[in-house]
């Protein structure tokens, strides 16, 4: 038994109003059998069941401000129940829903005939038949609660106060409703009835996890279509959500589109934009226009369970989860669902885009940080978005160096091309026949920074052609400052032209130790760096009209 089952309705509201993990899951798990015992009984059908009994706690969630009073929960979550039922009918039986002049009575509504459940034989399907048949045959008013009483287990109690009536109009219905049961199904049953509507019931009800729940459509994650993770990531969702922006604009707004990284102990994590901290994130979910949190991990005693109920509770609400790790190093990915233990989603090194990856050990992975996608609020205005960029831009090519969170140090911005140049040069770094360490160098200095700046470029140049009819004064610098960039781009392919990658052929990889060869990179890295210092200047220019 958790923490919370013994908390009543209004505690738990109130710890949901105040964002503690964990509430609403409780108060899914305490309702669950009610919502979907009322879908089933008024739709007819398991699966459409489950999908109004799954909306129905989406919108009680998303809508829990609407509560006056926390102590009428249940009644309240009866209403929202309805009303997202009602919604399916005007949808899915328009003619019923015409006939209802907008309102459910269970007096006299008329439900379409129920169709049977599954059994394992042709007799248990004619018996299931038979006893579905005389459910659907009851009026509404016995076959609620008996529904709801059967099919989770519910207490008279629980029914009452879920539907709420007085404790003996829940008992008098429920056994008016097993008379009634018993005999229409005279003929089909010599023994007591209430055994075997249990048994058919049973096979209907939900799964122990009934909140476990995967987002279909939510795009794969691969490098082909998005070098940057943390930017990456967030277009998967933001295409999910049915938002317009595009990846350049979410890399133009984070800082993606103008940074380059170089990590002094040739690391390859010099392609995370995040090395700088949260700053990326709170600009882009700032010109997004959402809230957001995240959630550092710490390894606790309990926090495994807490970061799943994280998860949970935002993908209940339709809303995918930002994440480092899980499957390969510690870089962006989407969680799209759960299940059971289990967390599903996207990652770029997961190997595979034909279906969501299944992590049990999710946890003891590289995980190491989560965001999660609050409610939507006013984005930036437009001209705000230019400036708010424009200025990281510049302090982004500014910084010289910093120091990422896992403690090494970086070169940053202008200053990173002339020490990425440098360290190509260093003879020692390149031993001539070590394969382990030359692949290592291609993998850092083509297959990560070449390949991460060769997609940010082309970004930045989008980005800058988007916005430059914001702010028409600065319009010609900002497609001046696009056009740098674009010069940029093509040093750099040019440059990926010659460079062998980590995955080339072992005689490619060997190439490396070839000090011809890095002198030519080196000096295509700096003749990248003079694009770049033209494009900040140019960029700079434009700053000062916008601000």
């Amino acid at each position: 038994m958790n923490e919370m089952s013994n908390l009543s309705d209004s505690e738990l509201v109130s710890l949901v109003r105040s964002s503690r993990a964990g509430a609403y899951r409780e108060l899914v798990t305490r309702y669950q059998g009610h919502v979907y015992g009322l879908a089933y009984s008024i739709v007819g059908n398991w699966h459409d069941a489950q999908d109004i009994a799954q909306e129905a706690f989406i919108r009680a969630y998303t809508n829990l401000d609407q509560l006056r009073d926390p102590a009428r929960f249940p009644a309240w979550l009866r209403r929202v129940s309805f009303s997202v039922a009602l919604a399916w009918m005007k949808a899915f039986r328009p003619a019923l829903y015409k006939g209802l002049n907008g309102r459910i009575d269970l007096d006299t509504l008329e439900i379409p005939d129920f169709a049977p459940g599954p059994a394992e034989t042709a007799e248990k399907r004619e018996l299931a038949d038979a006893v579905l048949a005389a459910v659907a045959s009851l009026p509404p008013k016995y076959r609620v609660p008996l529904t709801m009483f059967h099919l989770d287990g519910l207490s008279y109690r629980k029914v009452a106060d879920f539907l709420d009536i007085p404790l003996g109009t829940a008992k008098s219905l429920i056994t008016r409703a097993r008379a009634k049961l018993r005999s229409a199904l005279a003929a089909s049953l010599s023994d007591e009835a209430a055994p075997v509507v249990q048994e058919v019931f049973n096979e209907h009800k939900l799964p122990p996890e009934f909140a476990a729940r995967v987002l279909d459509g939510v795009p794969s994650l691969r490098w082909e279509k998005t070098e940057c993770t943390f930017a990456g990531a967030v277009f998967a969702c933001m295409q999910f959500l049915k938002e317009p922006y595009t990846y350049p604009y979410i890399m133009g707004v984070s800082g993606g589109a103008f940074r380059i990284y170089w990590c002094r102990k040739w690391c390859p994590s010099s392609g995370d934009l995040m090395l700088v901290g949260l700053e990326p994130a709170k600009r882009a979910f700032r010109a997004l226009g959402y809230q957001w949190q995240w959630f550092g991990k710490n390894n606790t005693p309990g926090e495994k369970e807490h970061f799943r109920e994280i998860v949970a509770e935002s993908i209940d609400r339709g809303r995918p989860v930002l994440a480092t790790g899980i499957i390969g190093p510690s870089e962006h990915g989407v969680v799209t669902g759960y299940d059971n233990d289990a967390l599903v989603g996207w990652s770029f090194f997961q190997g595979t885009d034909d279906a969501y990856y299944r992590q049990t050990d999710w946890y003891e992975s590289a995980l190491d940080l989560l965001i999660v996608l609050g409610d939507k609020v006013a984005p930036l205005g437009e001209r705000e978005v230019v400036r708010s960029a424009l200025e990281w831009a510049v302090e982004l090519a500014s910084k010289g160096e910093f120091q990422a969170y896992g403690g090494s140090n970086y070169a940053c911005g202008l200053n990173a091309y002339e020490e990425w140049a440098a360290a190509l040069l260093r003879d020692e770094d390149f031993p001539a026949g070590d394969l382990e360490v030359l692949t290592f160098r291609c993998n850092v200095c083509t297959s990560v920074v070449l390949a991460n700046l060769r997609d940010a470029r082309a970004a930045a140049a989008e980005f800058l052609e988007e916005m430059a009819s914001v702010c028409p004064a600065a319009a010609a610098e900002m497609a001046a400052t696009a056009e740098e960039y674009r010069c940029e781009v093509r040093v750099v392919e040019q440059t990926l032209d010659r460079a062998p990658f980590c995955f080339a052929e072992e005689k490619r990889r060997l190439e490396m130790a070839d000090r011809s060869l890095r002198e030519f990179i080196a000096a295509k890295v700096l003749e990248a760096r003079d694009c770049d210092a033209r494009a900040v200047s140019r960029m700079k220019k434009a700053l000062e009209i916008v601000a």
